[in-house]
């Protein structure tokens, strides 16, 4: 089983889980992502192409107002609605903003360090969160917010939006990441620490995707 989710070979599941995105066959298909997943988004040159590959991925958020914006955050990347949508705006004409933080060099992972397939990956991940608020009332959106006051909370909700994106077909991209961070960034033990006491590990990544793999 374990071998054939390496190979990206899944006969019997919906979605294929690839091991390795080609970053060269989705610049090719720039152009038409352009046409296809660019509306009503606001993107950043210098990660066009991994945040179109990862929104091609989420066709249900083709009509969503997403800013993607960089910004000195403590964390690697993080998605929320502003604050005038989520008051003021029903719930299908929110803006939402997914905040990047530029590589300063302060031991924190940064996508500009990762390679394709992981910042795909992590994107994918932000991206969850902006589908799970969408589904949400403003009365449901405080409660994600109430779920990081303590750790049990943060846990239990982060990992349901890494098991949406694994569910999406980014396991592998997920779990790249995450391998990243733990074991080849300079991010500081603090910031691992909290990483593996918040999200999945690389191992319970490849755990659910031979979850989904069984059930189909």
């Amino acid at each position: 089983m374990f071998v054939s989710l390496i190979l990206g070979i899944n006969a019997h599941s919906q979605i294929e889980q690839v091991r390795y995105l080609d970053s060269t066959e989705f610049a090719s298909k720039l152009d038409s992502m352009r046409e296809t997943c660019s509306y009503n988004k606001t993107l950043l040159p210098q990660f066009e192409t991994e945040i179109l590959s990862a929104l091609s991925y989420y066709p249900e958020l083709d009509g969503t107002k997403i800013i993607f914006k960089e910004a000195k955050i403590k964390a690697s990347l993080n998605a929320r609605p502003t604050v005038g949508s989520l008051l003021f705006r029903r719930r299908s004409k929110r803006k939402y903003v997914i905040r990047i933080k530029p590589d300063t060099g302060d031991s924190v992972a940064t996508l500009e360090k990762v390679r394709f397939n992981g910042a795909v990956g992590v994107l994918g991940h932000e991206l969850n969160h902006v589908v799970d608020y969408s589904n949400r009332s403003f009365f449901g959106i405080l409660g994600r917010l109430f779920n990081y006051t303590n750790k049990k909370g943060k846990r239990e909700y982060e990992g349901e939006i890494d098991r949406m994106t694994v569910e999406k077909g980014l396991g592998w991209q997920l779990y790249d990441w995450e391998d990243y961070v733990l074991n080849k960034s300079d991010a500081k033990v603090k910031y691992k620490a909290y990483k593996k006491a918040v999200y999945y590990s690389p191992e319970e990544i490849i755990t659910v995707m031979e979850e989904l793999q069984e059930q189909n």
